[in-house]
């Protein structure tokens, strides 16, 4: 990707938390990045076609069929004004429940590695998430890594994960594949 940052290789970091903040920030980077351009686009060719309708109705006022184009033309404009802006909402409200949860993370400049640090009495371990570097997009923040995995799934790096190596955590095994 052309405008994209570079992750530093670190080993793996101590356990780390992400504010909510972040995630905001990030899903809002997230959104203009692969969403909203989209959107707006979108918005502008109902827009194009709204005023089409009402030029047709004004030059026949008996034409029913430009009356409810023009308001599917608006219903249509209106969803992809506010979609955006509900997928944000539930977003937020999903990483409510994750906050307190405790991430480490590891990047040899071609995979960045990310886990959940569970407990020894968890039973289901949670997989690690890898991100391939070379297709991914990263953008730097402030405070933060976006990382975002093609256009389905995005991650937040605090810039604090690869300055702060961990003592010694033990290996998880490998996944059976």
């Amino acid at each position: 990707m052309a405008d994209t940052q570079t992750l530093p290789a670190f080993p793996w970091s101590a356990p780390y938390t992400i504010p909510r903040e972040f995630y905001r920030d990030g899903f809002t980077a997230f959104q203009k990045k692969y969403v909203l351009r989209r959107s707006y686009v979108m918005m502008a060719l109902f827009a194009v076609l709204f005023v089409s309708f009402v030029i047709s109705a004004v030059n026949d006022p008996s034409n029913r069929l430009a009356y409810f184009l023009m308001v599917l033309c608006l219903a249509a404009i209106f969803m992809l004004w506010y979609n955006p802006r509900k997928q944000r909402r539930m977003v937020l409200e999903a990483v409510r429940e994750l906050e307190g949860t405790e991430y480490t993370a590891c990047c040899d400049g071609n995979v960045l590695r990310i886990r959940i640090r569970q407990s020894e009495e968890e039973s289901e371990r949670i997989p690690e998430s890898r991100i391939m570097l070379a297709s991914a997009y990263v953008q730097a923040f402030d405070r933060f890594y976006l990382v975002c995995d093609g256009k389905k799934m995005f991650y937040i790096l605090p810039k604090t994960a690869p300055e702060t190596p961990a003592p010694q955590l033990p290996e998880e095994p490998e996944p059976e594949t």
